[in-house]
């Protein structure tokens, strides 16, 4: 029995078909070492000798997979999905989840795009079982529910003013210059004085704050930049108001507004709105607004039916 103690732990120590398998039992007494340790041993002889496939279920899986993909920006949705799934996949055999079991598990009361979120989670953690792993054999093939097209919702100038105004005073700084720059709501309203400079004009948005995880320098126009020289503070948040508009307080400026259902993200689409109906090109506002793909940007064209008619004239008899 290869037993061996590091510190106040029991490890096993095996080599099993040419393959060495050192792994912690997790326990300092010694009786109940030796029985993890009889166990897992033929469990490892099984999948190294008869080359069977562990018997694990969902939770092992999904603890797996937190724990090597705990490097992803989305691993806090991923945290809450499996929290979600849990009660009724948890125990089950990897071995068992059909596409059957998925479906019944899926929560209800949502739109199809958030079911096809889970799917897609599920379809990940099994498909790591298959190719990575050696869990198990193959994943189930999972529908996908058709999703309404993506809606582009934009203010007029008009409505945009009428937004501002009807929002408490110490929230209008911070929401005109998301219409000025296209920043992220997280990335306006917690904006940092350490990140902005106003002598190049410009703000710098950290890699580590960024959605597609890459830096991104955003410069600032006259009006912002104009904004940002009037304050009168230099350090800490730029916008000395709650990093957070209370849903409350918005959906009554929205109302008031004339503009019910506008989210604050509903704000940068009305910024690169603006921008595709001034003429900027589709690849400068992929670049302004720090999108990493063209597609990202590519809803905007019909915005800006100007460069097609310029195209068109490309081309005579």
């Amino acid at each position: 029995m290869a037993l061996k103690k590091r510190g106040d732990t029991w490890w096993l120590d095996v080599t099993i078909a040419g393959t060495r398998y050192r792994e912690s039992l997790k326990t300092s007494d010694h009786r109940a070492a030796k029985e993890l340790h009889d166990i897992r041993r033929g469990e490892l002889w099984r999948q190294g000798v008869l080359k069977e496939r562990p018997k694990k279920v969902w939770a092992d899986a999904a603890a797996r997979w937190l724990d090597e993909r705990g490097h992803k920006r989305s691993i806090a949705d991923d945290q809450g999905k499996l929290a979600a799934l849990a009660p009724a996949l948890g125990s089950k055999l990897l071995s068992d989840i059909d596409r059957d079991t998925i479906e019944a598990c899926l929560p209800t009361q949502v739109a199809p795009a958030t079911r096809n979120r889970y799917r897609a989670l599920i379809r990940s953690i099994l498909r790591a079982a298959v190719r990575e792993w050696d869990w198990l054999e193959k994943e189930p093939c999972l529908r996908v529910e058709a999703e309404p097209r993506r809606r582009i919702a934009y203010l007029t100038r008009p409505q945009a003013d009428a937004l501002i105004g009807a929002l408490p005073a110490h929230y209008q700084p911070a929401i005109r210059f998301a219409l000025l720059t296209g920043l992220r709501k997280s990335n306006a309203m917690n904006l940092d004085w350490a990140d902005v400079n106003l002598e190049r004009g410009m703000v710098v948005v950290d890699a580590d704050d960024a959605k597609a995880g890459e830096r991104i320098l955003v410069p600032l126009n006259a009006q912002a930049r104009q904004m940002l020289a009037q304050l009168k503070h230099r350090t800490g948040r730029v916008f000395q108001c709650p990093a957070r508009v209370s849903p409350s307080v918005w959906k009554s400026a929205t109302k008031q507004a004339g503009v019910e259902g506008f989210r604050f993200h509903d704000l940068r689409h009305t910024w690169a709105s603006w921008h595709a109906q001034a003429g900027t090109p589709l690849s400068v506002l992929q670049e302004l607004g720090g999108w990493h793909s063209a597609s990202m940007v590519q809803k905007y064209a019909h915005l800006s039916p100007e460069h097609l008619a310029a195209a068109a004239e490309r081309v005579s008899l």
